[in-house]
């Protein structure tokens, strides 16, 4: 199996960057319009629906999502005003509504991922080893190291 070129793996990120970029347009423009509800806001209930009993410790929960935990509290003030989580003894819970939201929501957001994939052709067995591929790429904590020196 041969490497990537820096060159291959820059116009891969890139190709990938801008597919992350429509999806979370689409994700945004549909749970807007449906839930009230962005991507963001999205995961952070998916994250706490997968947690047992629908509760997550914040810093783990920011580190799951990805995001600062100053972040994280800036966006849970407007899911808790609404009734869609809690702040319990440093954890955040889903409440209820959060559940319920949730669960209409993940229709929506299946439906717009389905349709994005529709036309990609993949088969029965490719969706497991990509997410298996992006999951890794996600994971990765790669310090890029330039092969040149950068132009002065």
């Amino acid at each position: 199996m041969s490497r990537l070129t820096d060159a291959q793996a820059m116009r891969l990120g890139l190709a990938l960057a801008r597919a992350h970029v429509r999806q979370q347009q689409r994700l945004d423009e549909r749970l807007g319009m449906w839930h009230g509800l962005d991507t963001k806001d999205f995961l952070l209930l998916d994250a706490l629906t997968q947690a047992s009993h629908g509760r997550l410790p914040t810093l783990q929960l920011a580190q799951a999502l990805h995001i600062a935990p100053s972040a994280l509290v800036r966006q849970l003030m407007p899911l808790e005003k609404t009734g869609l989580v809690a702040r319990e003894a440093g954890a955040l819970l889903l409440r209820p509504a959060g559940r319920q939201l949730h669960a209409e929501a993940a229709q929506t957001v299946g439906a717009v991922c389905a349709k994005a994939w529709a036309g990609v052709g993949l088969d029965l067995c490719g969706p497991d080893a990509l997410q298996a591929q992006l999951d890794a790429v996600a994971r990765s904590a790669v310090t890029p190291t330039p092969s040149a020196a950068p132009a002065p």
